[in-house]
């Protein structure tokens, strides 16, 4: 994530799946421009974000906290509230990217045997046919209308298809 002449970035990631009640339980290390700037992490039960600044970088984590004060407050979508740009907001919002990241692969990791799509909302769901792959189904001509015209139905709702195994003839051209 890239603020102003900043570049954020979190290494050294753990997530605890099990302890993650209300909020992700995660440690973390945050990089600016490269260097090791803060310890992060959460306990996972609602609580804030904790970024605890290295001996060493304080003064230079106080300097990056008062220009982060000078950008617009952040108004979350569906919320009725704004919230300070500062570093805790930037490391939830990295935090979120690395979980729909690894969301993302898990469910690309479904799209041989089945049709993965992205609802208007954001959710995931898929349309799999019974105990047969997509590419088996793509090696028959009667596969392939299935195939396009259950696509070009769901695609006509809103939804984004995730498969990247289906060929382009396969998919609507516009909606």
């Amino acid at each position: 994530m890239k603020v102003g002449n900043y570049s954020f970035e979190l290494k050294a990631f753990k997530y605890l799946e099990s302890r993650s009640e209300e909020t992700y339980c995660f440690s973390a290390v945050l990089y600016v421009n490269g260097t090791k700037l803060a310890h992060c992490g959460n306990d996972g039960h609602g609580g804030s974000t904790d970024v605890r600044f290295l001996p060493e970088c304080t003064e230079k984590g106080r300097m990056i906290e008062t220009f982060l004060r000078t950008q617009p407050k952040v108004k979350p979508k569906g919320f009725d509230l704004e919230l300070d740009f500062n570093l805790e907001y930037i490391v939830d919002e990295l935090v979120q990217e690395i979980m729909e990241e690894r969301e993302l692969k898990k469910i690309k990791n479904e799209t041989s045997k089945c049709l993965v799509f992205k609802d208007t909302k954001g959710g995931y769901y898929t349309i799999s046919w019974k105990k047969i792959t997509i590419d088996k189904i793509l090696a028959k001509p009667e596969g392939r209308k299935i195939l396009k015209k259950t696509i070009q139905t769901e695609m006509s709702k809103g939804n984004k298809l995730i498969n990247e195994n289906i060929p382009s003839e396969l998919l609507p051209q516009k909606l």
